[in-house]
C-alpha cells in the first residue's frame, strides 16, 4: 500500500475530492445493511470522503489509513467513527468482526492478494466487501478528453487506465468471496475554477510529480483551459462512479 502519496497534498485532498452517490450508498445498505449497529472498515480512507457518508447513513465505521497526515484530515468528533493508522495489507481489526469493508478510491493502491486475504479473515461470513472510483467520463466529454491530454503533456508517464484491471478476477483468485455484481452512476460534479485547480492539486500524478515553474504552468494551462470551456460560469466535471460488491463466503 502506498504510504506517502498523498501526504504533500492532504488539505486539498480533504477540500477538493468528489463524494459518491447516494445510490452507492443505498446499495451497500440494501445488500448489507440495515446499517445501524453494524460495523463498517473504510480501508484506504484518507481524509474520509467516504468514511463520512458512511456514519451518515448510520455505519459505525473504522477509517483505516496508512497515512497519519490524511487521517488527522478525517472526521474526529463524530462518535460513529474511529480512526486507525494501518496498512490495507495489515490490519489490527479482529478477525470476522465486521459486516462491510469498503474501499473508495484506494483498492488500486494495495497490493491485491494480501489484501483481499486481509478482508476475508476481519469480515463476518456473509459480510460484504465494496471497491468504488469516481473516474472521469472521457467518453462522454470533449472536456475531460483535452484535460487528460493537458496531465499527458506535463506528465508523459500518466496512463489514465491505471485504475481499470480485473478486479472480479483478483477477487475470484481469493477463493473466499462470492462473484461480484457491478453498478455504474453517471453525474455531472459542478465547481468553481478555483476548486478545479484545488482538486488538480490532490492528484497524486500532478501533485508528486509538478513542482515550481512546471506546476505554474500547468495550472496557467488548466485557466485557460477551464475559461475556453466554462466562461464565467461553473466547472462541470462528468463523471462515471464504478462499484463492485461481493460477500464474505460462509463458512
Amino acid at each position: 500500500m502506498a504510504k506517502r502519496a498523498f501526504t504533500h497534498c492532504a488539505d486539498d485532498y480533504a477540500r477538493h475530492r468528489p463524494g459518491y452517490p447516494a445510490e452507492a450508498l443505498e446499495v451497500l445498505a440494501s445488500k448489507f445493511g440495515p446499517p445501524p449497529g453494524k460495523m463498517a472498515a473504510d480501508v484506504g480512507a484518507g481524509t474520509g470522503i467516504f468514511s463520512t457518508l458512511l456514519a451518515g447513513a448510520g455505519w459505525s465505521v473504522v477509517s483505516l489509513d496508512a497515512d497519519a497526515v490524511l487521517l488527522r484530515h478525517a472526521p474526529s468528533a463524530d462518535p460513529l467513527i474511529r480512526r486507525v493508522c494501518a496498512t490495507a495489507e495489515r490490519t489490527p481489526l479482529v478477525e470476522a468482526g465486521l459486516h462491510l469493508v469498503t474501499c473508495a478510491q484506494a483498492f488500486h493502491w494495495f497490493n491485491p492478494p494480501v489484501a483481499l486475504a486481509e478482508f476475508a479473515r476481519i469480515l463476518r461470513p456473509g459480510g460484504g466487501l465494496a471497491l468504488l472510483w469516481n473516474n472521469r467520463d472521457a467518453a462522454q466529454s470533449e472536456f475531460v478528453r483535452r484535460y487528460e491530454r493537458l496531465i499527458k503533456t506535463y506528465n508523459p508517464a500518466y496512463d489514465r487506465e491505471y485504475r481499470r484491471q480485473d478486479w472480479p478476477a483478483k477477487i475470484a483468485a481469493e477463493g473466499r468471496f462470492t462473484a461480484t455484481e457491478h453498478a455504474r452512476y453517471a453525474r455531472t460534479w459542478e465547481l468553481s475554477p478555483g476548486e478545479f485547480v484545488g482538486f488538480s492539486r490532490s492528484v497524486s500524478y500532478i501533485r508528486n510529480v509538478l513542482s515550481g515553474e512546471r506546476m505554474s504552468c500547468f495550472e496557467r494551462d488548466l485557466r485557460e483551459l477551464l475559461r475556453a470551456e466554462f466562461g464565467s460560469g461553473p466547472c462541470r466535471l462528468p463523471l462515471i462512479t464504478e462499484l463492485w460488491t461481493c460477500s464474505r463466503r460462509e463458512v
